[in-house]
């Protein structure tokens, strides 16, 4: 019988390896980019309680004099001075979401009076709240993940 002796490997076995890796790598690609989502999501959900806490901060320190609150859009939020939201008031504070959307932020918080609205004003000296409500973000492009913050009336914001 004649053996030849092996001095490589045939183009047959380096393409079954090539193609085990792309499997193995699309396998972990596709869950880095689940992670990736989660923690996009669970730092902007840490940015909007930062920025609502900082509205309640303001509205107790009576700063400028008056109450001040956050206005809630489907891809930005608003930090602003009073009672009201005037959107020509250049004291306003706005910054955008990115791949991050407000579910339904224009009913996110109730008014006290029966009505819903996207606005949520902190009281001057105490902080607290007439505009109770939970916020809801969803990843854009996986809206299957999703985060919430609560807002009460005694001003906690969980």
């Amino acid at each position: 019988m004649f053996i030849k002796n092996q001095r490589g490997v045939s183009i047959l076995e380096v393409l079954f390896i090539l193609m085990i890796v792309a499997i193995v790598m699309s396998m972990g690609f596709s869950a880095y980019r689940v992670w990736q989502r989660q923690v996009l999501l669970t730092n902007t959900r840490d940015e909007l309680k930062s920025a609502l806490v900082r509205a309640q901060q303001l509205a107790t320190a009576a700063a400028d004099n008056r109450a001040w609150g956050m206005r809630l859009a489907t891809s930005s939020y608003t930090i602003f001075p009073g009672n009201f939201y005037n959107d020509s008031d250049p004291d306003n504070k706005t910054w955008e979401l990115r791949d991050i959307e407000i579910v339904d932020s224009y009913i996110t918080f109730a008014d006290g009076a029966g009505g819903y609205s996207s606005d949520v004003v902190f009281s001057k000296f105490d902080g607290d709240t007439y505009n109770t409500g939970t916020v809801s973000i969803i990843v854009s492009a996986q809206a299957e993940l999703s985060k919430n913050i609560t807002v009460l009336s005694s001003g906690q914001i969980d």
